[in-house]
């Protein structure tokens, strides 16, 4: 059953896995120390006897001494590394009430504490939209210490758990700054006969580089007729389980979306007289310099020949995106209207728009990137009122360097769309 869980896993991501890729590239660092509000839950049984606990955190928030809760991710293109780390260190003081051994209203001292840390590493996969699942393989290993101290005497019980996990974590965007973001880990073998882990999130950025995470979290253990060196019981289940927030700091800073207007909605006019044009060149006669031109000449805007071009015209544009974004930035925008403007006094023109990258990530990858980079570009231009008859697209991805890429100035140049008008 555990296997088949594992299997099925692989086989759903890859079925739901298109061809094109999440504008993600280089490394991304995501570290976030957060607050668990857990409680814990279970039964033990021996025999034909049983007992259940439960406590809340209301419960054991007083007898808290110390604990860390933190969750770290780091990613480089398409690979994922994954770390979430929890401890609690709890105690409580009481006396004893009767004993064969000890007087009563002797003093005593209980101490406890719980550490789980779960490690895993996989490869991110890509969904549907602007959303991706990371699968990842790992372990979550478990170590729960008590302690007692009576009269003089110390008493302990330590045990450790170590399970082999599967892991699902998908990201869906939601809008700009929300994001849900749950975690499911199963284990498929080691020391628990049953192990899970789960995790919803919602995630809200609040600057480019900070963002809040708040959600709950249920780590379950179930152990049968002794296992891990626990020989006094036959079955052991146990739950922690409670809300979570905290603040995460994401490195690089995710870029903010540039945002292109689009072109303003031509304004109705009156329905004027066609204007004279002797030649028949599309030139009025009031602003025709060049009037009796040949017919079928081309002109320009002032009726006057055009010269053949000797070679086409590139414009070549460096355009940086957004994180998760295939928006273009102002920068590249300014530069992108001296293509518009040529193409609009030129209408018999056709352009064809080149995608390039460094040689950052995959070829496979850099060759995609590279084609949805010339595509956002057109799509730029089509907005702007250029015809999309009159452009192409085509991507080299890290084929066509213009620069050395082993320089990040290099990189910089080689990232860029150029549009080759004809």
């Amino acid at each position: 059953m555990k296997y088949l869980i594992a299997a099925l896993s692989v086989l759903f991501v890859g079925a739901w896995s298109p061809a094109y890729a999440s504008d993600q590239e280089g490394l991304q660092l995501e570290l976030t120390p957060y607050f668990w509000a857990a409680g814990i839950d279970g039964k033990i049984e021996r025999g034909t006897r049983d007992a259940h606990f439960n406590q809340s955190f209301s419960d054991l928030i007083e007898h808290v001494d110390a604990g860390f809760m933190g969750l770290g991710v780091v990613s480089y293109d398409r690979f994922v590394l994954y770390a979430d780390y929890d401890y609690i260190s709890l105690s409580d003081d009481g006396n004893v009430r009767r004993d064969l051994i000890f007087p009563a209203g002797t003093k005593t001292k209980l101490d406890g504490s719980i550490k789980i840390g779960t490690y895993a590493g996989g490869y991110r996969f890509d969904t549907f939209g602007n959303n991706w699942v990371d699968v990842m393989f790992g372990a979550q290993l478990t170590d729960i210490g008590t302690g007692l101290k009576v009269a003089g005497s110390n008493f302990s019980n330590n045990r450790s758990l170590t399970d082999t996990v599967v892991m699902l974590r998908p990201t869906f965007n939601i809008s700009e700054r929300w994001r849900f973001n749950p975690t499911f880990a199963y284990g498929i073998s080691g020391d628990s006969d049953t192990t899970y882990q789960l995790s919803p999130q919602i995630e809200f950025k609040m600057t480019d580089s900070f963002d809040v995470r708040f959600g709950y979290k249920r780590v379950h253990w179930e152990n049968k007729n002794g296992n891990s060196g626990t020989p006094n019981f036959d079955e052991l289940q146990t739950s922690l389980s409670g809300f979570i927030l905290g603040v995460g700091w994401n490195f690089p800073a995710a870029h903010k979306k540039e945002v292109v207007a689009p072109p303003p909605p031509p304004v109705a006019k009156p329905v004027a007289a066609a204007p004279v044009d002797s030649d028949g060149d599309g030139v009025p006669d009031s602003i025709d310099r060049c009037p009796n031109t040949p017919r079928g000449t081309k002109v320009d805007a002032y009726g006057c020949p055009l010269a053949a071009p000797t070679a086409p015209v590139s414009f070549d544009l460096t355009v940086e995106f957004a994180f998760n974004s295939s928006e273009i930035n102002d920068l590249s925008f300014r530069e992108l209207r001296k293509a518009m403007t040529f193409m609009r006094e030129h209408p018999d023109t056709t352009a064809v728009v080149e995608g390039n990258t460094d040689n950052k990530g995959t070829e496979a990858y850099n060759q995609k990137l590279s084609e949805r980079r010339a595509a956002a570009v057109k799509d730029v231009l089509v907005k702007s009122g250029i015809d999309a008859s009159r452009l192409s697209t085509i991507g080299y991805g890290e084929t066509r360097p213009v620069a050395s890429n082993d320089t990040e100035a290099g990189r910089a140049k080689n990232r860029r769309v150029s549009i080759v008008v004809k």
